[in-house]
């Protein structure tokens, strides 16, 4: 018996969700199937959130944070550490950081050097990291990426922008294992790397 293909509206849905990251077949399939199941005023609200969502979050154009102001609201805290600069791959470890109670500011690069994705360095804001060093008055840069091969090349890369500028360069200690992700790290440990950073 022939296989009965599904509603070409609800195939279309399949392969949109199916994009996102970590969202195979099966996943998309099954939030497919969810969302036309259930309330529409359920399902529509989450095509609301997205749309609010990709209209009013903007890209900082001090840090290169998301927020919905530019400056963003960590970069205008007037009771920020304006000596400290905290340089991460995206936003996501910002939020992390911030839960670990980190009180500097950022530089976030916008993703890491992996030639496998097809991101060079000059996919990230190295230029601009550069720029706010040699303007502001950092006293200490920590170099904060995941401890594993791409994020190895995008700290050195970044050391290698930053050591003419005469500033001290620190990593993270190693509390964080070798091959760990900072989003998978408990804050404990992700405290007590922060503290322990060492120099470059």
């Amino acid at each position: 018996m022939p296989k009965q293909p599904r509603p070409e509206a609800l195939e279309r849905l399949c392969k949109a969700l199916s994009r996102l990251p970590g969202v195979g077949r099966v996943t998309s399939e099954r939030l497919a199937y969810h969302l036309v199941q259930v309330p529409e005023a359920e399902a529509l609200d989450l095509a609301e959130a997205i749309r609010t969502a990709r209209r009013e979050v903007r890209v900082c154009s001090q840090c290169f944070n998301l927020d919905q102001e530019d400056p963003c609201k960590i970069c205008q805290d007037p009771h920020r550490d304006r000596k400290l600069l905290l340089v991460v791959e995206g936003p996501r470890e910002v939020a992390a950081f911030e839960q670990s109670g980190y009180a500097g500011l950022y530089h976030v690069l916008q993703g890491r050097v992996s030639p496998l994705e097809g991101i060079s360095e000059k996919d990230l804001s190295l230029q601009s990291l550069l720029r706010r060093v040699e303007e502001g008055e950092f006293k200490e840069c920590c170099l904060a990426m995941n401890p594993d091969l791409e994020g190895e090349a995008t700290a050195d890369l970044c050391y290698s922008v930053l050591k003419k500028t005469g500033i001290l360069v620190t990593r993270l200690a190693r509390g964080i294992p070798a091959g760990a992700s900072i989003l998978q790290v408990q804050q404990p440990i992700l405290s007590d790397a922060l503290h322990g950073r060492r120099k470059y």
